[in-house]
């Protein structure tokens, strides 16, 4: 009876001794169970926290490279305006800002106003001015008396051609000015055509057939007169 009490109590001491060792491994394991939890959330804190600034770098490129993109795209719209402009301003400049040979003419249009040449002289020497031509022989020059106040008459004046051709001057009463005052009258019998012409000298290439009539009026070396000069010059 009493060898039974005592197994059974040896009995009890050994399941008491193995379940105290139990629950330390389990305490043990609960321990390092919830370290590695612990150290679990951690991590992954740490992580997401990682992965939302790495997020938050990304969305910044993304936006310095979108505004880079759109600087760039402004840039290109700018270079391109001011290529327009630049070559708008550059065919303004050829067009307007004068070159030889229009420098030099002018430059001795300078010259020629400065010596004390009236500047309404000049412009009608530009005017009458004309490539040499190919005429046949040398002009009929005529002189003629200018009209002084009122309008000349039939007679008056001179002609060529046999009256096809009709030159009259005529100049207001008292005037001297022939350059600016005198006024010219040029008819033409073949087309019926009548030119009023104002200030001397003139110059007119009147066509007529295959030819062309050089016609060239201008004051006389005497007081009072006129000539005309008739050049004679197959046309082209």
């Amino acid at each position: 009876m009493a060898l039974g009490r005592r197994r059974n109590r040896e009995r009890r001491q050994r399941a008491t001794r193995w379940l105290w060792r139990l629950s330390q491994a389990v305490m043990v394991l609960l321990v390092f169970l919830g370290f590695g939890i612990v150290t679990y959330r951690g991590a992954e804190e740490i992580a997401r926290a990682e992965v939302s600034a790495l997020e938050a770098r990304l969305a910044e490129a993304a936006e310095r490279e979108s505004a880079a993109a759109a600087e760039r795209s402004r840039l290109v719209v700018e270079v391109d305006q001011a290529r327009v402009e630049a070559s708008t301003w550059r065919a303004r400049h050829e067009q307007e800002v004068p070159r030889p040979p229009f420098t030099d003419v002018l430059a001795i249009a300078a010259q020629r106003i400065a010596a004390g040449v009236a500047p309404e002289r000049v412009m009608e020497v530009l005017r009458l001015a004309d490539n040499p031509r190919r005429c046949e022989g040398r002009p009929i020059i005529r002189r003629f008396a200018i009209r002084s106040g009122g309008a000349p008459s039939a007679d008056e004046g001179t002609s060529f051609m046999d009256g096809l051709l009709r030159i009259t001057t005529a100049m207001p009463a008292g005037a001297e000015d022939v350059a600016r005052l005198a006024n010219v009258t040029v008819t033409t019998s073949w087309n019926g055509r009548t030119e009023n012409l104002t200030g001397l000298p003139q110059r007119l290439v009147l066509p007529m057939g295959n030819l062309e009539l050089e016609l060239t009026i201008t004051a006389s070396e005497l007081r009072g007169f006129a000539q005309a000069a008739l050049a004679t010059c197959p046309r082209g």
